[in-house]
């Protein structure tokens, strides 16, 4: 028998990337550790309950209105519960839920919620992107301190996210004496106070925990975050990191001719402006549509938006609005071409499943996309920021035809299977683990 294992995880079914990861991942590596003798008990960070919630509230309808509906909170609350038992069986029962504590942590948001809705203005004023890591530590910390003697320190700990709130309870939860390790789904952030933020929530993990290991899904976030090399030496990418859903279709299907589409969350960091502008170039070269597709960051994003069409003058675009994921790709399968302007990312499952339906893909050179697509014909990578060559390439790849060489099949295989991603994980895991000395 190995010993308990505490893993912090936020395993939902909704549209970030990071909580798909988990949903998909948890239950198969839970199984493979309990299989080798690890005793697995599962921690949802409160944050990650309350973005479940709003990540609901925003898609189904006005979170500004919705809190006077205590019933949809109710609802969306069982929902959550429900997906937690659904992981529950998937993984045979081969990690356990305090359900009192659970139970706290819904109260816990319940109380918090109430509260951000009714002066929504204020909330939208303090929580900045800048001050979010912040925020988010303070919030998760204020939770964990009212639990954390409710939990037995684990000889082991695990937090299969990189964010200030997952590293908090972990370090929060844990003991000196308990070996642990964090995956990084994302760098450590681009803004100065985020970033500062989240490397001294690292310090803090290694300096009251006995941090023997760091994993990351692919290189970009150790690349972009090079200071944690000075908190550990066992750095380690998994290879796959990722993989493909069983729901998405890998049939390439005839195209509807000139037609470009983004999808995935709306915001600043994703390029979405820079999109616009690249946009103003093309419609006035090619008679091409451009739809899009996601939520937006915030209300702040999407008044910007609107703003932006109206001031540029762009008569062909599409705002499909938030799909789920069963008519995003009936979607997205039709059209040809994947824009995608993004400052920011670890992997990019979006262009994974674009290149999957048989979209070229036109994109930013950012760190996660050279090393992961560089060598796949159908990915064309642009200067960062440059939304002319943006634009100029979203036009040259209109005219050309999408190839499935073997180097995109090679590719699509490795990452085909969230078994292989989690065996990949358990046995870096399992080695980390098994070190004697701090790295």
């Amino acid at each position: 028998m190995k010993g308990s294992l505490l893993i912090i995880s936020m395993p939902f079914k909704v549209g970030v990337g990071g909580f798909l990861r988990s949903y998909y991942v948890l239950p198969k590596l839970t199984r493979l550790l309990s299989e080798n003798g690890y005793e697995v008990e599962l921690y949802i960070p409160a944050n990650a309950l309350r973005t479940f919630i709003k990540f609901h509230l925003r898609t189904e309808q006005d979170e500004q209105v919705s809190w006077k509906h205590s019933w949809l909170l109710d609802e969306l609350f069982d929902s959550a519960l429900n997906e937690i038992d659904c992981l529950e069986k998937q993984s045979k029962y081969t990690f356990v839920v305090n359900e009192k504590l659970l139970k706290k942590n819904i109260e816990y948001n319940r109380l918090i919620l109430s509260r951000e809705f009714k002066q929504a203005s204020l909330y939208n004023l303090v929580l900045s992107e800048e001050l979010r890591p912040l925020l988010i530590h303070l919030y998760e910390k204020k939770f964990v301190n009212t639990i954390g003697s409710s939990f037995s320190k684990p000889l082991y700990g695990y937090s299969m996210h990189e964010t200030a709130d997952a590293v908090t309870a972990l370090t929060t939860l844990s003991s000196k004496e308990t070996k642990v390790v964090v995956l990084l789904q994302l760098d450590l952030g681009k803004r100065i106070v985020e970033k500062i933020v989240n490397i001294r929530l690292f310090e803090n993990l290694r300096k009251k925990t006995k941090l023997v290991g760091i994993l990351s899904v692919s290189p970009a976030p150790i690349i972009e975050t090079p200071k944690l090399h000075r908190l550990c030496n066992n750095i380690e990418v998994l290879v796959p990191g990722l993989s493909l859903g069983e729901d998405v279709p890998c049939e390439a299907k005839l195209k509807e001719l000139g037609t470009v589409v983004y999808y995935g969350r709306i915001s600043k960091e994703k390029g979405i402006f820079d999109l616009l502008k690249a946009w103003r170039i093309i419609e006035k070269k090619e008679d091409a549509v451009l739809y899009i597709t996601g939520k937006f960051e915030d209300y702040k994003t999407k008044a910007e938006f609107e703003k932006t069409i109206k001031e540029y003058g762009l008569k062909r675009v599409v705002y499909l609005g938030y799909l789920d994921r069963k008519r995003l790709f009936e979607t997205i399968t039709r059209f040809s071409t994947l824009a995608y302007p993004s400052y920011r990312d670890s992997f990019s499952m979006t262009v994974l499943e674009s290149l999957a339906m048989g979209l070229k893909v036109v994109a930013y050179d950012i760190p996660a996309l050279r090393y992961i697509y560089n060598e796949c014909r159908n990915v064309t990578l642009v200067p960062t920021g440059d939304f002319k060559q943006l634009a100029l390439n979203i036009i040259e790849n209109l005219k050309k035809p999408f190839e499935r060489d073997d180097t995109t099949t090679k590719f699509l295989n490795l990452y085909s299977s969230w078994e292989k991603v989690a065996l990949e994980e358990y046995k870096h895991l399992n080695k980390l683990f098994s070190l004697d000395k701090l790295s």
